[in-house]
C-alpha cells in the first residue's frame, strides 16, 4: 500500500515559481475568465428579481455552463504550465472533447458533496477530498465521468488527510484574494490551481513524495 506525503511548503514554492515565470500569461488568462465566467454570474445574480423570469433562469443556467466549460480550460493551462508546455489563449476555449463528460461528473460530484454535507457534513467534505482531481483524469487520461470519478477516489485512498490541510491552505488562500477587493485571486486562485495539478501529476504517475522532481525547486 502506497503512503503519500505532501510538503505543503516546496508544493506552493514550486507552484508560485511557475506562476512568476509565466505570470503575464497567466494574469491575461485570470482576467479573461473572470470577465468571461465569474462577472456575468455575478451581475445576474445580484440584479435578479425575486422571481426571475423562464427566459432569465435559462440566461443563468447558460452562464453556469459557460462558466464550467471555461474552468476546463483553466485547469488544462495551468496542468500544461506545471511541464512548462507550451499554451495559448486559445486552450482556455478549446476544451470541447473532455467538456461532455466533465459536466457528467461535475453534477454528480456536487450532488454527492451536497448530499453528504446536509447528512453529517463530514461525509460530504470526504467526497469533496477524494474525488477532486476528477477534471484532471478526464483532461489527461479518460474520457468516461464515472472512471475519472473512480481515479479520483482509489488514489487519494492514502492521502485525505494530507488533502484535507490542502484544501484548507487553499480556503484560506483564496479567501484572502478574495478580500483585497478581489484583485488577489488573480494570484492565488491560478497558484492553488497549478498545486492542485501538481498533486494529481504525483497520484497518476504513483509517485508518492509530493512534490517531488521535477516539481520541486
Amino acid at each position: 500500500m502506497q503512503q503519500y506525503s505532501i510538503d505543503l511548503i516546496r508544493l506552493f514554492k514550486f507552484s508560485f515559481h511557475q506562476y512568476k515565470k509565466y505570470s503575464s500569461f497567466i494574469i491575461g488568462i485570470a482576467v479573461t475568465y473572470y470577465v468571461l465566467a465569474i462577472i456575468p454570474q455575478v451581475y445576474v445574480m445580484l440584479y435578479s428579481p425575486e422571481e426571475p423570469s423562464g427566459q432569465l433562469q435559462i440566461l443563468s443556467l447558460a452562464l453556469t455552463v459557460f462558466q464550467l466549460f471555461l474552468s476546463l480550460g483553466f485547469f488544462h493551462i495551468m496542468l500544461l504550465l506545471i511541464d512548462d508546455n507550451y499554451v495559448e489563449v486559445a486552450d482556455l476555449f478549446n476544451s470541447f472533447s473532455p467538456f461532455p463528460p466533465y459536466l457528467m461528473a461535475y453534477l454528480l460530484y456536487m450532488i454527492a458533496v451536497v448530499v453528504g454535507l446536509f447528512l453529517f457534513i463530514l461525509p460530504g467534505i470526504f467526497i469533496a477530498i477524494r474525488f477532486q482531481f476528477y477534471p484532471y483524469y478526464l483532461l489527461e487520461d479518460t474520457h468516461s465521468a464515472i472512471t475519472a470519478l473512480q481515479k479520483s477516489y482509489y488514489q487519494t485512498e492514502n492521502l485525505t488527510l494530507e488533502l484535507f490541510l490542502f484544501g484548507a491552505v487553499v480556503i484560506v488562500l483564496n479567501m484572502l484574494g478574495a478580500l483585497l477587493f478581489g484583485i488577489g485571486i488573480i494570484l492565488t486562485y491560478p497558484l492553488t490551481t497549478m498545486a492542485t495539478a501538481v498533486i494529481y501529476k504525483h497520484l497518476s504517475s504513483g509517485v508518492t513524495a509530493i512534490p517531488s522532481d521535477p516539481y520541486q525547486l
